[in-house]
This record gives C-alpha cells, structure tokens and sequence, in this order.
C-alpha cells in the first residue's frame, strides 16, 4: 500500500467525526464558546478529509452544519455583549 493512500477505517471516522462536531457546534452554539470551538474542529477535520482524499456524505454534512454552528456562535456571541452593555448601561443609570 502506497504512503499516501489512506486508511479506509481513518478516513470514515475523521468524516464521521467531522460530521458530529459539526451538529454539536448548533447545538451548542450558545454555550459561551462551546459551539465555536466545535465549529472549528470540524472545519480542520472536513480539511483533513479532503486532504486524503475523502469526500462523502458525512464530510459535507458536517462542513455545512460546521458553518452554521459557527455563525450561530458569532450572533449569540454579540447579542451576549449587547445584553451585558446594556445591562451595565441600565444599572449605571438606574443604580441597579
């Protein structure tokens, strides 16, 4: 077997692998960077995937679900700053 082709079993769990980081970054998606982190992870391991070659149903799946996890993230990030800004706006108006 030659250096560069891959491991059947490797490359089918990196794509599954790929795909489950990818759901948990929406399901986690507001979890104070959880679902950032796991967006990521998934987008390396899609990279990886398509590095060795592999690009099956479960690599798309979790790049796509890998994009919106991490988009998500980003809205919930910034409506998670508005709230404290306005918070800390109210209390130092109204002495909360």
């Amino acid at each position: 077997m030659a250096e560069n082709t891959p491991v059947q079993g490797q490359s089918k769990g990196k794509s599954i692998a790929c795909m489950v980081t990818g759901i948990a970054s929406i399901v986690a998606s507001y979890g104070y960077g959880v679902g950032l982190i796991c967006a990521i992870v998934s987008l390396i391991l899609g990279a990886q995937c398509k590095k060795d070659g592999v690009q099956n149903q479960f690599t798309k799946v979790g790049k796509i679900t890998a994009i919106i996890g991490l988009i998500l993230s980003i809205i919930g990030t910034i409506a998670s700053i508005a709230v404290a800004i306005a918070y800390g706006a109210a209390a130092a108006k109204y002495g909360l």
